[in-house]
């Protein structure tokens, strides 16, 4: 359901998602197309402009719900089938899971990869969700266990201060943080990292 409730959206073995009227059942313009294999989950954004798709063809798609045409980029990363997809409760990340056992984190505004992939799951990644301040995803795999990521930069600022005793480098930066986070001394104590 969109987050005022007047829109369903639902994927399809055939490739497709469709927006329905939540009151009339009617079909809201055409269906979505653009994935090659069976779409698995869909999610709205809490705006309830964007939905994401995630689909077996190892792809997730960004549809612009007004228009029902796809964000110009594709969400790629996944080595296997993609399962499941969360917003953000701010909108400005998705997380995904897939078959791969991995959980990707995407920039929605850029499409990119925001740092390295969260791995730790020994199976397929059946199901991710935000907690209500994003600072926390869970992940249900089928290896039968649930985790708890830590998403605070602040934490992780902390743990990478302690853990280096220096600064990140920029390519560090780039690797961990990601690209379209512009760099800065994390650790004000302590030494600027090199290159």
């Amino acid at each position: 359901f969109s987050p005022d409730g007047q829109t369903l959206a639902s994927g399809s073995s055939d490739g497709t998602v469709i927006l329905w009227d939540v009151a009339s059942g009617a079909l809201l313009g055409q269906p979505l197309v653009g994935h090659t294999e069976e779409v698995l989950e869909v999610a709205f954004s809490p705006d309830g402009e964007i939905l994401a798709s995630a689909s077996n063809d190892q792809t997730i798609r960004l549809w612009d719900v007004a228009s029902g045409q796809p964000l110009s980029y594709l969400l790629t990363g996944h080595t296997l089938g993609a399962k499941t997809v969360a917003f953000s409760p701010d909108g400005q990340t998705l997380a995904s899971g897939s078959d791969d056992s991995d959980i990707l984190l995407w920039d929605v505004t850029t499409g990119q990869p925001r740092g390295r992939p969260l791995t730790g799951h020994a199976a397929p990644v059946m199901s991710v969700a935000f907690s209500p301040d994003g600072q926390i995803l869970a992940s249900a795999s089928d290896d039968q266990t649930l985790r708890l990521w830590d998403l605070s930069f602040e934490s992780w600022q902390a743990r990478a201060c302690r853990r280096a005793n220096r600064n990140l480098t920029q390519s560090e930066w780039d690797q961990f943080i990601g690209s379209t986070i512009p760099y800065r001394l994390t650790c004000p104590d302590l030494l600027p990292g090199t290159s």
